[in-house]
């Protein structure tokens, strides 16, 4: 900062100084302007005197009228000239203006002494004429006038030469400083070079640096991201392990009290066997009990881990889970499956399963949909599965829909998976869930692998 201030400071002091050489300049010649409109306007009076006595001599020597028309012309144009005068001497000093006073007066009495000998030459003729010229009155107003005339030049002449001499030496002074003042501020540009340069590149070494810790944040904060979906890839593992447990015992225990139960009340109802509308009405409603507690056993234990999903595959679980869903409901769904079952992992069919299930409840809360698609086919080494309905579709703020947690899961099961998920509002309206699973990934063996490829090829 101290820099910028002292180049600033040159920068205005060179500018002030090339400011006061200007005005100095200015002022010498606005000086030698008026000396010269002083000169000029002297040597003007001076010309048109001499020039009116010459006119008016030699008319009266000679006997000859023409000879006055200069004499009259000059007469006709010194009144303005010694008006000229008194302009061009109006800001002039006391000194030089009593000068050109005592020339104004000369001048008028010239003028006088002119116009009484061409009286008297009117008059008495030439003789009394020329015995006025004969009294040098005329010639010593004349040499007056022409002396103070040359006096008052001398003077203007010498300001002159001051002045020039003046500007001569604030020229040189001006040169000076303007140059000591240059000098300076290119030596301070150079330094604020320098420093501006030294900046610059300690920033870009900061700026190296901080890409560099950049660098190692991002690495860090990618291990972390890996950790913790290994992590929540582990948890959601452990949960659906944990399903699957509690599925199997809600249903071997749960099912067997319940089996048990219902078999004992038959029996007691054959060994009682009542005619009483009261006691048959109470085993009724036992047996329906009985008979929603084994409905709502079987509805938990699908949703915990669905049989058909052990049992008969993928694609069956899938069949029972939409049915079940859209017949609630009242959705018109479309399936579209690949002909042959395939043999996936646990862990992708699990995942395939609760990606379609998490879609469904979805469309359910938020979608207000009439019709559902859903579609998995097998291709270009990937298995594609697609959910698509025709409700309001996604919000405009796109950001507060993927801060949904059922799209948050869906997304992290099929990253868990080496695949990709897409959410984005369809072309006809509604909302459109896209993931691609790699094959090798999700396939239980390479034969499975080779089968799935040869049932791609001849789908295609």
């Amino acid at each position: 900062m101290m820099l910028v201030a002292l180049l600033l400071v040159t920068v205005l002091g060179l500018f002030v100084a090339a400011e006061l050489g200007q005005r100095k300049l200015e002022e010498v010649r606005r000086q030698v302007e008026r000396g010269a409109q002083r000169e000029h306007a002297l040597a003007e009076v001076l010309q048109l005197m001499s020039q009116a006595e010459s006119s008016q001599r030699g008319s009266i020597l000679l006997g000859d009228a023409g000879y006055l028309e200069p004499y009259q012309e000059s007469v006709g144009k010194i009144p303005q000239a010694l008006r000229q005068l008194n302009q061009a001497f109006a800001h002039a000093d006391g000194r030089a203006r009593a000068d050109v006073g005592e020339v104004e007066w000369l001048s008028n009495a010239k003028l006088v002494e002119m116009a009484e000998t061409l009286s008297l030459y009117r008059q008495h003729g030439p003789s009394a004429a020329l015995d006025l010229i004969r009294t040098d009155i005329g010639k010593w107003t004349m040499t007056q006038l022409a002396q103070r005339v040359r006096e008052i030049q001398a003077q203007e002449t010498d300001n002159i030469l001051a002045a020039s001499r003046s500007w001569q030496i604030n020229r040189w002074t001006n040169l000076a400083t303007t140059s000591t003042a240059l000098a300076a501020s290119v030596f301070l540009v150079l330094l604020l070079c320098r420093l501006v340069v030294s900046y610059i590149r300690s920033k870009e070494r900061e700026t190296e640096d901080l890409a560099e810790r950049g660098t190692e944040l991002e690495l860090l904060v990618k291990r972390r991201t890996e950790e913790l979906s290994q992590l929540s890839t582990h948890l959601q593992s452990l949960a659906e392990q944990e399903r699957s447990a509690l599925s199997r015992e809600l249903h071997d225990e749960l099912g067997g009290l319940l089996v048990a139960a219902r078999m004992d009340v038959s029996w007691l109802e054959d060994r009682v066997a009542s005619s009483d509308p009261e006691v048959q009405t109470h085993f009724k409603r036992v047996h329906e009990a009985l008979l929603s507690g084994v409905d709502v056993k079987r509805r938990v234990v699908e949703n915990l881990r669905p049989t058909l999903l052990d049992n008969l595959g993928l694609f069956p679980a899938l069949r029972w889970q939409v049915a079940d869903t859209c017949g609630r409901a009242g959705l018109h769904c479309t399936e579209r499956y690949p002909p042959e079952e395939l043999s996936l992992t646990p862990e992708a069919s699990i995942a395939i399963f609760r990606i379609v299930q998490e879609a469904l409840t979805n469309i359910l809360k938020h979608a207000q949909a009439r019709n559902v698609e859903i579609s998995i086919e097998s291709r270009h080494q990937s298995l594609t599965v697609r959910i698509r309905d025709d409700g309001v579709g996604l919000p405009l703020e796109g950001r507060q829909a993927l801060r949904s947690h059922g799209l948050a899961a869906m997304r992290h099961r099929a990253m868990g998976l080496g695949g990709q998920w897409h959410v984005f509002r369809a072309t006809g309206g509604g909302t459109e869930i896209e993931v691609r699973l790699p094959l090798e990934k999700i396939l239980a063996t390479t034969s499975a692998l080779t089968s799935a490829q040869g049932t791609t090829a001849a789908a295609g």
